[in-house]
């Protein structure tokens, strides 16, 4: 998640400083969420994820990763295989 998160506030050109603000996480909550240290509850990822402009999905799935997705515990790459 750390690593998605990233790359969305680096597309949208935000600050943690800014992020934290418009979700009213503390700024240590948020570093800590980018260095993969911690891993935000259900209620703070749609925090994170309402004030990017983005869904929760954006911020646990690598779109350009087809069959997997990312731990949002770990950060972690994990292959999804269908079953039939």
């Amino acid at each position: 998640m750390a690593l998605l998160l990233k790359e969305i506030m680096s597309e949208k050109s935000v600050s943690s400083a800014w992020l934290a603000e418009q979700t009213g996480l503390s700024k240590v909550s948020i570093s800590n969420i980018l260095t993969g240290k911690a891993s935000p509850s259900i209620d703070n990822l749609m925090k994170i994820a309402e004030a990017l402009q983005v869904t929760v999905n954006d911020l646990v799935y690598q779109k350009n990763w087809e069959n997997h997705i990312i731990c949002p515990h770990c950060g972690r790459k994990i292959k999804i295989e269908k079953g039939e």
